[in-house]
């Protein structure tokens, strides 16, 4: 759709959010009243703008025009004038006063004024403080608008154009002007492209020493952290870059060398990031703290606690619990259903009855799996990034090196998630932490991010190590948590099992078909569609995560011609749908991977029930959910389903892995559902291939 452009006078804001900047504001356009929507971000009330982006039917509202890019504009027409020099930008200064000066110095006052600065101001009625503070006003253009004006200029609007001002804040045009390129490293999220659009159109040349020191930047973000690495080599990074002469690249590579972008670690070419966390945190886990705890009774507590919580530990649980008294740093690891969860909460009733004037802090990667440990334990628990205090804005933590956290035991779970960047924010702030448990599941998917942190720590074998390798669900005949085991042994066979494991060929059933029925077939048995989870690889094709959803929702949720919808990109948002989030936003208390429903759309706003927690969101937010009916095993990775529908087809290719299937299995709680290929489920429970990650932490925690 065509973009196209109006001018108006803003009448009067109508809504208008703080933290996001999203506002409805009411103006005039050609004598008669719009409704504008959008990121508004110091629109005035009065002044008279430029507005680029296109008009939109509101089911509730009617016709509103949704902002897409805007500038202030200098009134020309006579009536604007007048309306401009008596609004709030100038106090004092009425109707009748603005009229006067209309009538005395004509329509074009405002262009006069700025191009003759010193005029000669007399109004009669007026003082010479007012005039001298209107002359002020007019002449010292708000730097803020030439900013926006600058960012609009080049395309840059919404989210990233804040971005951008709150950063560079009143130097933001300066510093662009002088090198745009500077954002790929100041600035998450933005990349080559944007800052290219800017440093051409300002006449950048394409061999310019800035513009190539910008592109190695972000050459070298997309070949390490793309592939999970803590580093690479200098080779690595000038095989991926376009054919330039070898002296400029050379120039652009020490530029880069020189600001510390980059770190030359003997061979290792590290981002500065990765190579300060790395060092950070083999010096902290190998400081000793020193702290040991000892319970004379340590036998009778442990009886207690059984029999409070109708359990009975094992040898190497309690060993484990014993173990932790008196080590700085543990590490418990074990697949599903070894008890980890189970002697959890026996440590944490142990540490609050015995040491209830040490502070406890549990967390985890995600919102879903903070939630299980809580639930486990009965202690408040939460995401590492609400614990550290994250401000997404910033990308800071309210919780550092120079104001660490005031707790004395950090318990780790769901630690295979966790990469290098969080690890180091995370000690960081826990220069005062006496004791910290690390538990995780060494087998599951590693983090999103680079780094390999668990594997690191247990093969430097510098810490205590406690496997848990009993197998409570097995025992007690779990058919997942059966099939578990043996995909992480390279196996796959799912004859003899007729309970909680059932697999469907989608070679004998059409396949969309099939997955809605199975489904279909869990709700008519009273689960929820909450508690149905179906997981895939990929996003694209016809078993891709995209094309199952709105299948999903079609069928399970669809038009009834009462819910209301809202359409943003190629998705459509309705009322009932089951909604996953994207990205952290902590003020919100909802973090990455969480899961709610969407509850209410009223006007461009959308309100998702979160277990309670009531988010609301602004049209351009809803680029942080989607729809939660089907989604990829990593977004799954620490949360735990009823039901599980598992996919996997020949044409999933390499996500057919040993290490992914194994963390989806695992997934599920009660039953597993496999569709697809029987050769495709053998082939991924046979390919042990992962691409290997650079990563030194081991060697540095063994130096």
């Amino acid at each position: 759709m065509e973009l196209e452009t109006i001018k108006g006078i803003v009448e009067r804001k109508i809504y208008y959010n703080e933290h996001n900047h999203y506002g409805v504001f009411l103006i005039e356009l050609d004598g008669s009243p719009l409704t504008i929507v959008g990121k508004l971000f110091n629109l005035q009330v009065d002044s008279t703008y430029k507005f680029q982006g296109r008009y939109v039917e509101n089911p509730r509202y009617g016709m509103q025009f949704e902002v897409l890019a805007f500038e202030q504009v200098i009134p020309s027409e006579k009536e604007y004038v007048i309306r401009y020099l008596s609004g709030p930008s100038f106090p004092g200064i009425g109707v009748k006063s603005a009229e006067a000066i209309v009538e005395k110095y004509g329509e074009d006052f405002i262009e006069k004024l700025r191009s003759q600065p010193d005029m000669e101001l007399s109004i009669k009625g007026l003082g010479k403080d007012k005039l001298e503070n209107l002359r002020e006003k007019i002449v010292s253009e708000d730097p803020m608008d030439e900013i926006i004006s600058f960012l609009n200029a080049f395309g840059i609007t919404g989210k990233t154009m804040l971005s951008i001002i709150n950063y560079y804040k009143e130097d933001t045009k300066y510093l662009l002007e002088e090198d745009p390129y500077r954002m790929i490293e100041d600035i998450s999220g933005i990349g080559f492209k944007t800052c290219d659009k800017i440093g051409l159109e300002l006449g950048f040349q394409p061999d310019d020493i800035r513009r190539l020191t910008g592109l190695m930047n972000d050459t070298y973000r997309k070949v390490c952290f793309g592939s999970g690495h803590s580093y690479i080599y200098k080779k690595d990074l000038y095989d991926q870059m376009p054919p330039f002469e070898i002296s400029k690249l050379d120039e652009a590579y020490f530029n880069l060398i020189k600001s510390r972008i980059l770190i030359e670690d003997e061979e290792r070419l590290y981002h500065h990031t990765q190579f300060d966390a790395e060092v950070f945190i083999a010096e902290s886990l190998k400081d000793t703290r020193d702290f040991d705890l000892s319970l004379d009774d340590f036998n009778d507590q442990i009886e207690a606690i059984e029999a409070d919580l109708g359990l009975t530990f094992d040898n190497v649980q309690k060993e484990a619990m014993e173990k932790f008294l008196f080590e700085d740093v543990m590490i418990l690891t074990g697949g599903p259903g070894t008890g980890k969860s189970t002697l959890l909460s026996g440590l944490v009733m142990l540490l609050q009855r015995n040491y209830p004037e040490y502070h406890i802090t549990l967390c985890a990667p995600t919102g879903r799996a903070a939630k299980r440990l809580e639930d486990l334990t009965n202690v408040t628990a939460s995401t590492i990034h609400s614990v550290l205090k994250w401000n997404p804005d910033s990308n800071e933590f309210g919780f550092n090196e120079l104001n660490p956290l005031e707790t004395d035991i950090l318990i780790v779970d769901e630690f295979s998630m966790v990469d290098t960047w969080l690890f180091h924010k995370l000690l960081l702030a826990s220069n005062q932490v006496k004791k910290i448990l690390i538990v995780g599941d060494k087998d599951q998917l590693p983090s999103v991010g680079p780094g390999l942190v668990l594997q690191d720590l247990l093969e430097s074998k510098k810490f205590e190590i406690v496997e848990l390798e009993y197998n409570y669900r097995q025992v007690e005949g779990s058919e997942v948590i059966d099939l578990a085991l043996k995909v992480n042994r390279n196996e796959f066979n799912v004859d003899g099992y007729h309970r909680d494991v059932k697999f469907f060929d989608v070679n004998q059933y059409p396949k969309i078909e099939l997955i809605l029925a199975i489904v279909r077939e869990a709700l008519d048995k009273g689960y929820s569609i909450f508690d149905i989870q179906i997981l895939a690889p990929m996003y694209r094709g016809t078993l891709g995560i995209d094309n199952l959803n709105y299948f999903l929702q079609k069928a399970f949720n669809p038009d009834d011609g009462y819910k209301r919808s809202i359409k943003f990109g190629s998705k459509i948002f309705r009322e009932g749908d089951k909604i996953l989030q994207l990205k952290n936003q902590p003020d919100d208390f909802v973090y990455n991977g969480d899961i709610g429903i969407l509850e209410e759309i009223w006007d461009d706003q959308v309100i998702v029930n979160f277990d309670g927690n009531f988010v609301e969101y602004e049209r351009s937010d809803l680029m942080n959910i989607t729809h939660a009916y089907c989604m990829s095993v990593h977004k799954a990775q620490g949360s735990e389903y009823p039901i599980v529908i598992l996919l996997a087809v020949l044409n999933y290719g390499q996500m057919l892995s040993k290490r992914l299937y194994y963390t989806a299995i695992s997934r599920s709680s009660k039953s597993l559902v496999l569709v697809g290929d029987m050769d495709a489920f053998e082939k991924a429970a046979l390919n042990d291939y992962e691409t290997k990650r650079n990563t030194y932490l081991k060697n540095r925690l063994e130096e």
